[in-house]
């Protein structure tokens, strides 16, 4: 059971985001004995989600338009001047943080889906392998920001996770080769200050500091459940790090460097055990028009351990679209695609998002 444990606790999608990197299972957490598996893998009906995705975003922001009407007044995100002049309104990245807290007293939220699809695995020469089965991940998370002081905010991210395998070529005890299993994933709380305001010649720069909580099942998983109940990290997570912001126009530019250290709480083979790992991540927007702003991130992950177990390493992009309705209301649609990578999985992750500011 180790090995199908291993690839959909990956599979969640969490590289290191504000959203989507507290949204999942960490994707470096692995069963006790670190295994994987290989086999053929099949992504059904991948199409018919992407059409799905596109008309949501078409409507949604179409309907806010013209409910609300006008156009947006000021940034959801971000607000730069450099070159004197302010920033275009965007939602933000859809993984990488931003670097500008909210502003005092104000409050948003944010609601994300993805579907995380396993089309293989890394092994460890960094070679594309079959995962051994249909494996898809389900993350529902939500995500409060507060501005809790001038040029601080604190955000809570709460997710839902729902596991689901099929055409496992490695059956459960009883023969078992589909099942699926969902509930509350790993709830993470995270500060930020902004340390450097935005200068023509130096960007923003904030701190940050968090804590990933392990309330997702990570212990006791049943071997008839196929993996799919390992839906949290097992683990104190604390993070710092680094989130940088620069307007040179007409490009909106990001970056996070995060350092990760978790504390795992179970032990045996029947849980998952967390390792550290570091998020480097960048993201470009360009926007076309006043509403809609053209998206492009890098994500990165990269684990270390003191055991004998391979480090592993994932690296993707990411092409994603924005809407800026009004001044309230925000929609982002992308995918995450893993690149390349050493002993993880590799997966494809349609997301869309929708953002509402207080």
């Amino acid at each position: 059971m180790s090995a199908r444990i291993d690839i959909l606790r990956r599979i969640g999608f969490s590289h290191g985001c504000t959203l989507a990197r507290n949204a999942g299972p960490n994707p470096e957490a692995v069963s006790a004995s670190g295994q994987m598996s290989a086999g053929a893998v099949h992504v059904p009906g991948a199409w018919k989600l992407w059409l799905l995705l596109i008309f949501a975003l078409f409507w949604m922001g179409n309907a806010a338009v013209a409910v609300a009407g006008g156009e947006p007044e000021e940034r959801l995100e971000e607000k730069g001047k450099a070159s004197g002049e302010e920033a275009p309104a965007t939602a933000g990245p859809l993984i990488t943080d931003t670097a500008v807290p909210i502003e005092l007293h104000k409050a948003s939220v944010q609601f994300l889906w993805s579907v995380g699809v396993a089309g293989g695995n890394f092994d460890r020469d960094w070679q594309r392998v079959n995962a051994g089965g249909d494996f898809v991940s389900l993350s529902m998370p939500v995500k409060f920001t507060y501005g809790l002081a001038k040029d601080f905010e604190i955000y809570a991210v709460i997710p839902y996770v729902h596991n689901f395998a099929s055409h496992a070529e490695e059956a459960g005890p009883h023969g078992e080769t589909a099942s699926n299993y969902g509930g509350l994933g790993d709830v993470s709380v995270v500060g930020k200050y902004l340390l450097f305001d935005e200068t023509p010649v130096r960007p923003a720069i904030s701190g940050i500091f968090g804590v990933g909580f392990p309330t997702g099942k990570a212990s006791d998983l049943e071997a008839t459940r196929l993996g799919t109940d390992a839906i949290g990290g097992g683990a104190f997570v604390f993070s710092t790090g680094v989130n940088l912001y620069k307007y040179l126009q007409p490009f909106l530019l990001y970056s996070n460097v995060w350092f990760n250290t978790p504390v795992n709480v179970y032990s045996g083979e029947d849980t998952t055990q967390s390792r550290n790992y570091v998020n480097f991540n960048l993201a470009a927007e360009y926007p076309f028009t006043s509403k809609w702003i053209a998206l492009m991130e890098f994500y990165s992950t990269w684990t270390w351990d003191k055991d004998d177990r391979s480090p592993s390493t994932v690296l993707g992009v990411l092409p994603g679209i924005e809407l800026v309705a009004t001044e309230n209301w925000a929609f982002s649609l992308g995918t995450a695609i893993d690149l390349a990578g050493k002993d993880t999985v590799m997966k494809y992750t349609p997301m869309f998002t929708v953002y509402y500011n207080f």
